[in-house]
């Protein structure tokens, strides 16, 4: 009896130590990370797609939000630049570029900076006259529906609006639609074309506000390279911003086993001695390259569950 005491002591001493080891490493990527993205803000406030290239306002906002999730606060500095460039970037009709991505996350971005509600109801008032009857959003006004886009609005607009919001329920029942599902439950931007890893999890995040999406998430995980990374089709190489959109999409569907606790690892192996993660997700990018998109959704996937959070208390 003594010696099963002493080993349940030791197994929680091993724990202990092993969380402990964890919650560093976390800090520590957290930290570098963040640092990198402070270290790369432009003049003008903004953030770039490659360091030193021109200003981009999809990426500043996609930044905004990483460094608000980290714990910055609405009022430092760093944000208050960042969100006077955004509100200057915003049109004359309510969007940002005229396209429906880059504008639902500035919209996401003011709203976590508590500013200027004119400037969001302009933004909602935009993509509302952008839906398409249907339900869907095509990248910009008047464009066909496209899966990727509308799950992306549909994502941002769920911590925007409640969940009676017409526009929401919407766009929720078209990707739902079994139409545009692929016959092994997941999807990708043409139907019937091999699965992607990164159309669901934009999916999945955008249904969680209206429906169980836990059936769905077993596809996901089964996705799950060795090294406990994602890459948008099972066998090819884990890439950071894939990893980071599923571990958003975990968080966000609350799933229960922890996977995203898992994927975590991953981001802490990929990430390169100036804190930063290389990728070619963003679709300006042929090649995989270092770079501030893909850098802030890694930060933001490492503090997923402190932005779930953020949206709870609002």
């Amino acid at each position: 009896m003594k010696d099963q005491t002493k080993l349940y002591y030791f197994l929680v001493m091993v724990s202990i130590f092993l969380m402990a080891d964890q919650i560093q490493a976390d800090k520590n990527a957290i930290e570098k990370a963040t640092q990198f993205l402070l270290d790369h803000q432009n003049e003008d406030g903004s953030w770039s797609l490659i360091p030193g290239d021109e200003s981009d306002a999809e990426v500043t906002a996609i930044t905004v939000q990483a460094l608000l999730a980290q714990g910055f606060g609405t009022g430092a500095p760093t944000i208050n630049r960042a969100v006077a460039y955004l509100i200057k970037q915003q049109r004359g009709d309510g969007s940002w570029n005229g396209n429906t991505a880059h504008t639902i996350f500035a919209l996401v971005a003011l709203k976590m900076a508590d500013r200027d509600p004119k400037a969001i109801f302009k933004g909602l008032t935009w993509l509302d006259e952008a839906q398409n009857a249907n339900g869907s959003w095509g990248s910009e006004l008047g464009a066909p529906g496209n899966i990727l886009y509308t799950a992306a609005v549909l994502s941002g607009l769920k911590r925007l609006v409640t969940p009676r919001y017409s526009s929401l329920n919407k766009a929720a029942n078209w990707l739902a639609d079994p139409s545009r599902m692929n016959d092994d439950g997941a999807w990708s931007l043409k139907r019937l074309s091999t699965s992607e890893v990164m159309v669901t999890s934009w999916v999945l995040q955008g249904l969680s506000a209206t429906y169980d999406v836990d059936d769905r998430l077993v596809w996901l995980k089964k996705m799950q390279n060795p090294d406990h990374g994602f890459a948008n089709f099972k066998g090819k190489p884990s890439d950071p911003e894939i990893t980071a959109y599923v571990i958003l999409t975990l968080v966000a569907s609350q799933d229960p086993l922890n996977t995203d606790l898992i994927a975590s690892a991953y981001l802490k192996q990929a990430q390169l001695p100036d804190g930063s993660f290389k990728s070619a997700t963003p679709i300006e990018l042929k090649q995989p390259q270092v770079n501030i998109q893909t850098t802030s959704f890694a930060l933001l996937a490492l503090n997923a569950r402190r932005y779930e959070k953020l949206f709870q208390k609002k």
